[in-house]
């Protein structure tokens, strides 16, 4: 399974549902000549509901179609357990107690993590979001979702350059590879 995208294959929401399951593995999917496991999608929150202290399910939408997101904090990189505050709490007492002079810095860095680590599920319709994660199929219903491990909040201008981006990548990448033998890419207008 060399031959498998290394990285999360950016697409468009719509591409979820037109990506084929391969016959090897059904959790690698296969789109453009492209084999890969792990995809990265912008859109708007258009719903959240069955909202735990660690799950959440979205519904994303961008320009394209949607997608409903499966978001489980347990599994995030940059999942943030108790210990680790409290040590690091405990580590800022210290630095407090001797008057070190990168206090400011730390206390600021403590601050953001805690917030992070807080905010973390807060998610509201409207927000732009970006999310890192698999394909799946609920069997129940058979749709196609996303269960994401990855699910950061974005802003209206960086759903902007992500679809400039995307753009970009299908013209000269995608799609490139799919309709043409030549061996240069096409002039973007």
């Amino acid at each position: 399974m060399d031959n498998i995208q290394k990285h999360p294959l950016k697409l468009y929401i719509q591409d979820i549902f037109r990506a084929k399951q391969t016959v090897e593995n059904k959790y690698i999917y296969e789109i453009f000549g492209i084999k890969f496991k792990n995809i990265m999608v912008h859109g708007i929150v258009t719903a959240v509901y069955n909202k735990c202290s660690t799950t959440t399910n979205l519904e994303i939408s961008d320009a394209t179609a949607s997608v409903q997101v499966y978001y489980d904090t347990t599994k995030s990189n940059n999942n943030l357990s108790n210990n680790t505050i409290k040590e690091l709490l405990k580590d800022f007492a210290k630095a407090s107690k001797y008057h070190d002079d990168n206090l400011n810095c730390i206390s600021s860095l403590l601050d953001l993590m805690i917030k992070k680590k807080d905010n973390i599920m807060n998610f509201i319709e409207g927000d732009y979001v970006s999310v890192v994660g698999d394909i799946f199929v609920d069997e129940i219903r058979n749709i196609r979702m996303l269960s994401a491990y990855e699910c950061k909040p974005t802003s209206i201008e960086r759903d902007v350059v992500w679809m400039e981006e995307l753009r970009y990548l299908y013209e000269n990448f995608y799609l490139w590879n799919k309709i043409s033998d030549n061996t240069e890419p096409p002039e973007i207008t």
